[in-house]
């Protein structure tokens, strides 16, 4: 272990469980947020609805908006990045990329104790990934991968698209991915599918216990995450901080680590405020997921009335931005050709994915936003969904009903994971990296 003093004790694992977000930033990694000023209230964030939000009428939107605690703690969050690989993001142009890369791949597959000469900050954030929280749910985490093995082996590549066409809509949260040069279609097939393993991961056997490859996975997207975010708080004349605040902010998380938590939330609300077994299974598995990925424990609630309430909130204070950028990134994320081959059949997927794709983004945002945002939804994609789609619903309904038949469980299991093993292969490894140049900044 490196002979510096570590800042962080071994004996003490950081979480972040504090309510006071900007001096929990300020002394984790202060080479990043120590000359910020946690104290200013961005652009994007708003306290108050515009005339024209779709919540602009909602009760319950209005009273969280009325508690002035909540929506001084969503304002820190809102600059929250992830201060424990940010710390280590800082290191890395003394370190040199190469070396904290192997470094850091060591330390998620063998543990940090493997590693020698490691950072303090390196120490201090496989630490805290090391340490289970008591919490944590091993059966119903290993119930729920297994839950999610059919249903990724059947659609895990058909809806891809449109989980990542959501979050463009609002400027203020596609923009790292713009500056990031995810502009063309082969770098947003790229970025699709290093966010998408570690989800896909995690449908896998043990996956996500210490050393399993989700786990490695989450590791290496919170620092490629840091990285960005360290880089752009740099560039000032790139990243205007007092308009956009932190990029990559937990609150613009939520969306894609806990979106269908919040869904199944609403859900429980209407069965007297409790989860399914099958649902109860699944919030475990994602929120341990998202702990791993570095989130507060503001957004790792079982409890679905916080869940929803947490939620509401990061879409109250977010005010919206149309960003024409977006609408190019929405088409390089729609055209990205993600097959392994030119093949007659992955080009037949391929048109009917796109077209799913437009009719789905399409009804969920709205003909208007979709139009203005560069999705022009023909009729044929209707149909393109239906026969993407239907073959997909009948499967996944019958090979459930083949689970309960005595062996039948076992073998669509290996089935589906054996699906899922070679959805992977033919997405190629991920390389969780980023343009290395980017990092060889001056400081602020």
């Amino acid at each position: 272990m490196s002979s510096q003093a570590d800042p962080f004790p071994a004996e003490k694992t950081v979480t972040y469980s504090t309510r006071d977000v900007s001096q929990l930033q300020k002394s984790i990694a202060p080479a990043v947020y120590g000359a910020l000023d946690l104290d200013i209230t961005p652009e994007r964030f708003r306290t108050q609805l515009g005339e024209n939000s779709i919540i602009k009428d909602n009760p319950r939107i209005q009273t969280l908006l009325a508690d002035t605690e909540k929506v001084e703690f969503f304002r820190q969050l809102t600059l929250m990045g992830d201060p424990l690989a940010d710390a280590f993001a800082a290191v890395i142009p003394t370190l040199g990329y190469k070396t904290a890369r192997a470094m850091l791949d060591k330390a998620a597959a063998e543990g940090i104790d493997r590693v020698a000469d490691a950072p303090p900050e390196l120490v201090a954030l496989m630490r805290s990934v090391e340490t289970v929280p008591d919490w944590v749910d091993w059966t119903r985490i290993e119930r729920a991968s297994e839950n999610g093995r059919l249903l990724t082996a059947l659609v895990g590549e058909a809806i891809i698209r449109v989980a990542f066409m959501m979050t463009y809509v609002n400027g203020y949260q596609g923009l790292p991915m713009v500056i990031t040069g995810a502009l063309t279609s082969e770098s947003a097939a790229k970025r699709m599918k290093e966010t998408i393993s570690t989800f896909k991961l995690a449908t896998l056997p043990g996956a996500l216990r210490r050393g399993g490859e989700a786990y490695q996975s989450a590791v290496k997207v919170r620092v490629m995450h840091a990285m960005v975010r360290t880089s752009l708080l740099r560039r000032p004349k790139i990243w205007d901080y007092s308009v956009y605040g932190t990029p990559i902010p937990q609150v613009d998380q939520m969306g894609a680590a806990l979106g269908f938590n919040y869904l199944m939330s609403l859900r429980a609300l209407k069965n007297a405020g409790r989860f399914s077994e099958y649902e109860a299974c699944a919030v475990e598995q994602a929120r341990y997921l998202a702990y791993l990925l570095g989130m507060h424990d503001q957004f790792l609630s079982n409890d679905p009335r916080q869940i929803v309430e947490t939620w509401n909130l990061c879409q109250a204070t977010l005010r919206h931005q149309y960003d024409e950028r977006g609408r190019d990134l929405n088409t390089a994320t729609l055209n990205a050709y993600r097959r392994n081959s030119k093949r007659w059949f992955d080009r037949t997927f391929h048109t009917l994915d796109v077209k799913s794709t437009r009719f789905m983004y399409t009804k969920m945002v709205g003909r208007r936003t979709a139009e203005a945002m560069g999705v022009h939804s023909k009729r044929s994609d209707a149909l393109a969904f239906a026969s993407l789609f239907a073959p997909l619903g009948i499967g996944f309904g019958a090979l459930s009903l083949l689970k309960k038949v005595p062996g039948g469980r076992a073998r669509i299991d290996q089935r589906a994971t054996e699906e899922i093993l070679r959805q992977l292969a033919n997405e190629g490894t991920a390389e969780y990296r980023t343009n290395e140049s980017d990092y060889k900044f001056e400081s602020v």
